[in-house]
């Protein structure tokens, strides 16, 4: 057990000290510019500068960016192919997790080492320590898939939950004389949510110069939402044909809620089914005891 300990001091303090180098580096060049542009612009910050460096916590002072450096110092020793970059990439869009793929690849790696050496601990003997981490990275590894697709699946609910009354906002705004796009700006403005995020990146594509249809095809492969899809497809057609697109969005709207609430039927109906392991666990172990513990005495003084 103690060897196991210094093992763990000895990975972590190399952990530290590869940060440290790396941090170290990259702090020195980041105030270097920093300072070349305070001389350039004339500004004196660096006494407010100071102050609110320590208004922040300790988490955010030295335990966020010692986490930040170790997973930049991960992410520069182990390569990641193009392929899966591209697909870990579109995962974190869908999930809404805003970060460098590479990052997150290191920082799943960080993780899933400190659950294997964690789990390397509970090794009664040196022997089983390899297997328990083994079971810590295999832990790891399932944790981490796990919380991503948990994410993913999460968004997309919410961006169901949130399409019905964006589609009635759209087809309001629509009624009173708005055209698609500058019903789309007073939406975006005026609410928020997953799926006015989405609706953003589509406004600010469109100013960028991409086309509406590419960039609402392009909105439907990041959501993946057959509600989206559907809805996405019904306004290109409309637009490509000359149909009213009030009338679009008013038929959408009922075929949305109707489908919203088949959705909302079938989820109560799976309730009655996951509180029956609850109830069977906890509830009826507790119910049995307390029927049958003040006959348990009598009975053993009879058979004795």
């Amino acid at each position: 057990m103690e060897y196991g300990l210094v093992k763990v001091i000895g990975v972590i303090s190399f952990i530290v000290f590869f940060f440290s180098m790396v941090k170290g580096r990259e702090s020195r060049q980041k105030r270097f510019h920093k300072r070349m542009m305070e001389i350039k612009e004339g500004s004196r910050t660096n006494h407010q500068h100071g102050k609110d460096e320590m208004e922040k916590s300790f988490r955010e002072r030295f335990l966020l960016p010692l986490a930040l450096g170790i997973i930049k110092g991960v992410s520069l020793v182990t390569p990641i192919k193009e392929s899966t970059h591209q697909e870990l990439e579109k995962k974190l869009a869908k999930a809404d997790i805003r970060m460098n793929p590479r990052d997150y690849r290191s920082m799943n790696i960080v993780i899933i080492l400190g659950l294997g050496i964690l789990f390397m601990q509970f090794a009664s003997d040196g022997g089983q320590s390899f297997l328990y981490f083994l079971i810590g990275l295999f832990v790891g590894y399932i944790y981490r898939r796990w919380g991503l697709e948990k994410a993913i699946t999460k968004r997309k609910d919410s961006i169901k939950g949130q399409l019905p009354e964006t589609i009635d906002l759209l087809g309001v705004c629509v009624v009173a004389g708005l055209s698609f796009d500058q019903a789309l700006t007073y939406i975006i403005e005026r609410a928020e949510g997953p799926l006015i995020d989405e609706f953003s990146v589509v406004k600010r594509e469109i100013m960028l110069g991409k086309r509406r249809k590419e960039a609402l095809l392009a909105m439907s492969e990041r959501c993946e939402v057959d509600e989206v899809r559907n809805l996405i497809n019904a306004i290109i057609q409309a637009d490509a044909l000359g149909i009213s697109l009030q009338n679009v969005l008013e038929t959408q709207s009922k075929t949305i809620r109707e489908v919203y609430k088949q959705d909302m039927e079938e989820r109560a109906g799976k309730i009655p089914i996951k509180i029956l392991l609850p109830m069977v666990a906890f509830i009826f172990p507790v119910i049995f005891i307390i029927l049958l513990g003040p006959a348990v005495p009598l009975m053993k003084a009879a058979f004795q």
